[in-house]
């Protein structure tokens, strides 16, 4: 603004201009010359051939996928069980396979039979006495392996 115009007087055009090339603009006329670049428009959606072999092979792998899954799982289900041990080799390893609830704990030594179960909501006075259970089994297994007269302590 300049000393003698007031505040309610609009600036002239070359007062507007003059400010525009000082604070770095280029003039309106200059840019007006310039192309101004357009983004590409089609009517329709274009892939090019390699992306389309890319889409329809990937759409064939997940069709042969789904088709051959059934068949596939079972062929290999017969090929596995057939590997059982009786000797007519009758396919079926179900029926070999123990049911919960009735499989005999072994009582050989080293086997779960050795043990005694320790619980986290055990009193101090059960954990006392599942510990000398514990001894007591090993004491007593300890004298039948031991053969007779042996001065052992």
């Amino acid at each position: 603004m300049k000393p003698e115009q007031s505040a309610g007087e609009a600036p002239s055009a070359g007062d507007v201009q003059a400010a525009a090339q000082s604070a770095g603009a280029q003039p309106a006329n200059a840019r007006d010359d310039e192309p101004v670049p357009r983004l590409p428009r089609t009517t329709h959606f274009k892939v090019s051939p390699a992306a389309m072999f890319r889409i329809a092979m990937t759409a064939a792998l997940l069709a042969m996928i789904i088709i051959a899954q059934r068949p596939c799982a079972d062929a290999v289900s017969g090929f596995v069980t057939k590997f059982d041990n009786t000797p007519g080799g009758s396919g079926s390893a179900a029926a070999q396979m123990p049911k919960p609830g009735t499989v005999d704990v072994p009582s050989t030594t080293g086997s779960a039979g050795d043990y005694e179960t320790l619980r986290p909501d055990m009193t101090e006075a059960e954990l006392k006495a599942a510990i000398e259970r514990a001894k007591q089994k090993a004491r007593e297994k300890n004298r039948a392996s031991s053969p007779e007269g042996s001065a052992a302590p």
